[in-house]
This record gives structure tokens, sequence and C-alpha cells, in this order.
């Protein structure tokens, strides 16, 4: 019988997966409750996918509830894309262009600073990757037409608004103010006490009395502000002295179009006799004039500049 030989068989080393970390990128546009059920469908979608794709690994979400318009404001776009930078992450998976970027410079310029440091992009819906030679032009075909589609979709909505403005139908002119409340038909009703605090301002200020000098004196007479506050901000009592609401009437604005400029100054619209008055008309008109004296703005051809003297308190009295 020949000799037994055994020999110690090395181990080999085990063979090493290499994971991607992968970052769910999603984001809507408003924080209203329907927009968290978008959220939520989103980042499901993705994260299943994440899961049962080979050599795929969860890295981290951000989510971002705010327009696509500007990256610079998306506080968890900016996390990712530093987590990028720092290694952190392999692969961005976003389930559209749409949800990635709404202006197709910005979308292409971030994919470029990412291409340059390795790490892609995928569109889910689009079934696109950022690496492919021909991503660009496809890109921006698909970010101009959801562009489109999302202004298309935003006039739809603005027509309708404006429409229901221009009737006088529009729930834009039943937004209560200080003073009212709406009763269960959502008609208008007046709160006395409120009432009455309206009814002062509008005396004290045709008295001769400043917006601060109000302020003092609604403080000193323990009337809080209409959120409660102890003090009255000046832009509250100037807003006041001349809401429209207080004499009646109702004031609406329409919505721009997609194509408006941004400097273009929106359509406005008044719906008289809405509801009962806390302020009579010539009480409100004399206080519309009294504020246009006391501006330190005015208008001649010489084009807009600043009076040389300023309306005080004091000055009211002294000349009575």
């Amino acid at each position: 019988m020949s000799k037994r030989i055994v020999r110690r068989i090395p181990n080999l080393p085990s063979q090493q997966l290499s994971f991607m970390a992968v970052g769910i990128y999603a984001r809507v546009s408003m924080q209203r409750p329907s927009q968290f059920s978008s959220i939520s469908s989103q980042i499901s979608a993705l994260v299943q996918q994440v899961y049962h794709t080979y050599h795929w690994k969860l890295a981290d979400v951000y989510i971002d509830f705010s327009s696509g318009r500007n990256a610079e404001n998306r506080s968890e776009f900016q996390r990712m894309l530093n987590d990028c930078r720092q290694k952190k992450i392999n692969l961005i998976f976003v389930k559209s262009i749409s949800r990635f970027a709404r202006e197709v410079a910005d979308g292409l310029g971030t994919i470029r600073e990412l291409k340059s440091i390795g790490v892609p992009v995928y569109f889910d819906l689009e079934e696109m990757n950022s690496f492919q030679p021909d991503f660009e032009l496809y890109y921006s075909i698909y970010a101009a037409v959801a562009q489109g589609e999302q202004e298309n979709a935003r006039d739809n909505v603005a027509v309708a608004i404006r429409q229901r403005v221009k009737d006088g139908t529009s729930e834009l002119y039943s937004r209560a103010c200080y003073g009212y409340r709406k009763d269960a038909n959502g008609d208008f009703f007046i709160v006395p006490e409120e009432a009455e605090n309206v009814q002062l301002i509008y005396r004290l200020y045709l008295e001769g009395n400043s917006i601060i000098a109000i302020s003092r004196e609604l403080e000193k007479r323990g009337i809080p502000s209409p959120t409660g506050k102890a003090r009255w901000c000046r832009r509250a009592i100037d807003t006041l002295l001349s809401n429209e609401k207080y004499r009646g009437n109702s004031v609406a604005t329409a919505p721009l179009m997609s194509d408006d400029s941004k400097s273009k100054q929106r359509s406005k619209y008044m719906l008289s006799k809405h509801h009962t008055a806390i302020i009579d008309n010539e009480q409100f008109e004399a206080v519309a004039e009294e504020k246009k004296r006391r501006c330190n703005i005015e208008y001649d051809e010489n084009g807009v500049h600043r009076k040389h003297t300023r309306y005080t308190t004091t000055k009211a009295l002294q000349s009575r």
C-alpha cells in the first residue's frame, strides 16, 4: 500500500462584493397634506428598487419641500451634493427629471459637476443615466417638455382663479381679517370688541397721532395685536388703515400667467358691498387723504424723491 500524503489546503480569500452606495432624492413643491402622500409614494417606490437591485445599498434619503427652480434654496439637495463630494454616495437615484430640477441649465450644471467626480444620476421614469453618451441632449428635451407641462397645468389653474376673481365668486374675497369672523355659511360677521379697536385706530389717526403713537396707545390700553402680542407692529396698523374690508368691500388679486414677466404687476379686483362695514366711507376716505399728506415721498417733474420735512405727532398737535 502506498503511503498516504495529506496536505493542508490554504484558505482562499473570500470574494469582496463591491456595493454601490445609493442616495435617493425626492422633492415636492408645497407642504400640504396631499403632498406628504406624494412624497411617501416617491420614496417607497425608489427604496424598494434599491433593495431589489444587486450591489446597490441605500446610503441616505434626501427630501425637499420647495420649488425646484433654485437649487441653492433646497437644503437637502445641497446636503446630497456635499455627501457626493465627500465620496459618501456613488449614485443618485431620482424618480424623474422634474423632481431633480426645474431649470434645464441648473440641472445640467449640477449633473456635469457630479459627472466630474464620478457620481452618476439615474432617473427612474425616463430610464436615463447621466453617464450615457447622448444624455445631455435627451435630458434637455425631457426637461423642456416637463417644464412646459407644468406651466400649462399652472396656467390652467391661474385662468380658473382669474375667472372666479372677475365674476366675484372666488374664495379670495372671503378671507376674514381682524374685526371679522366667518359663520357656518362662510359669511362675515363683526366681532364687537375688535371692531371697537379698529374704530379707535382710525379715530386716533385722524386726531393727528402717528402710527408709532397709536401703537404705544394701544399697548398702554392693554389691547393685544391681531396675533395676540402686547405690541402692535407698524405694518399691522398701516395695513389696517387702508384695508377695504373695513368699509364693506373686499379686494382679490389675480395670479400671473407663466409667460408674464416677473416685474408685471398682478391685476386687482374689488367686490363692493361684500359684507357689513366697520368704518364708514367718509372716515375711510379721510384716512386715505391723511396718509397721502403724511407720506414723505412725493412725485413731480423731477421724478420721485423724499420730502425735506417728516411728519411727527408733535408737529401735528402744535399746528392744531
